[in-house]
């Protein structure tokens, strides 16, 4: 006897895609986790309206929207234009349409300047009903320890326990722990890697090992970013790069500048102080004071004035070191 084999991926169920007879619009009834039932009516939203009318929140969606660069988008956008080959599903509010899920899509659609299908519900959908649709829906590309980070730090700030997420959600302990460690990584220095998808636990547990030396340093991330920006942009216009080689390159970078600026800030910088000021440049007097130890430097000065000097030094000193003092 036979066996179906199951189907894997994401499905869209055309036995449940109705013609309403007024409008011949379709229609899909999704079952929320209280219960109740909510009809979606496909929408095609213009190009020119996809980035206004609808949007994304970070804590139901669960996708980190900074991630969505032109680079970890390709798979979409290169059949975009073309086809849409699932609709997103959103939520109508106040503020226009919420997608709960497809973000990558509706940011190809954008990136792209193209049309985007919606399955649309005007149902009053609470946050928590809407967060649990979501993540009943989402099959497409999995997300990525950062982004169920991003989602369960939400819950953190509600006041829920690491515990209490870890049953929630279906995750041991040690998942919740790992993913809000990635998620506690700065998202500019994360911005630097143009397919954040690539990022695993043991990369962004070296990224905030970073993160902490240069707060310990009282190093700025602003200046990392801006001192590897040049040869980082290098890398990236490598075309023959993979996307794994590309991100072990960058960390490898990040992870040297670090260092260096860490190893220059342990050193004590020579401060310089002006005694005199002379017109022309090669003649100076002045003193350079590092740590423990000064020093005071002169040029060109008349001999006369170097006696003088050399005098005054002598009875400071007699004064202040002799055994009689």
């Amino acid at each position: 006897m036979s066996t179906k084999r199951a189907t894997i991926g994401r499905t869209f169920n055309p036995s449940a895609l109705t013609n309403t007879s007024s409008d011949s619009e379709l229609e899909q009834i999704f079952t929320l986790s209280t219960g109740r039932k909510a009809v979606f009516t496909l929408q095609t939203i213009p190009a020119n309206e996809v980035a206004g009318k609808t949007y994304v929140l970070q804590e139901t969606n669960g996708r980190d929207q900074s991630g969505l660069t032109p680079e970890s988008l390709k798979d979409i956008t290169s059949t975009l234009r073309l086809q849409q080959f699932f609709p997103c599903i959103g939520i109508q509010r106040e503020e226009g349409i919420e997608i709960i899920d497809g973000s990558r899509r509706r940011a190809s659609a954008i990136l792209c300047h193209t049309a985007l299908n919606v399955m649309v519900t005007k149902s009053p959908i609470s946050a928590d009903e809407a967060r649990k649709l979501a993540k009943d829906i989402q099959t497409a590309k999995e997300h990525n320890i950062r982004e169920i980070g991003l989602r369960l730090l939400a819950l953190k700030n509600t006041g829920m326990s690491q515990k209490e997420i870890a049953r929630l959600e279906g995750l041991s302990e040690a998942k919740v722990t790992r993913a809000i460690q990635a998620a506690s990584v700065p998202a500019p220095l994360v911005s630097v890697f143009p397919v954040q998808s690539e990022l695993g636990f043991a990369d962004y547990k070296t990224l905030g090992t970073l993160e902490e030396m240069l707060n310990t340093k009282d190093l700025s991330l602003e200046a990392l970013l801006e001192t590897t920006a040049p040869e980082v942009n290098i890398i990236l216009a490598d075309a023959s790069l993979a996307e794994d080689e590309v991100k072990n390159r960058i960390i490898k970078i990040l992870t040297r500048e670090t260092a260096a600026m860490a190893s220059l800030k342990g050193k004590d910088k020579a401060v310089v102080t002006n005694l005199w000021s002379f017109p022309d440049k090669d003649r100076f007097a002045r003193k350079r004071s590092k740590g423990r130890m000064f020093v005071y430097e002169f040029n060109r000065l008349p001999k006369e004035l170097q006696d003088e000097i050399d005098a005054t030094v002598a009875n400071v000193l007699q004064k202040h070191l002799s055994p009689d003092a």
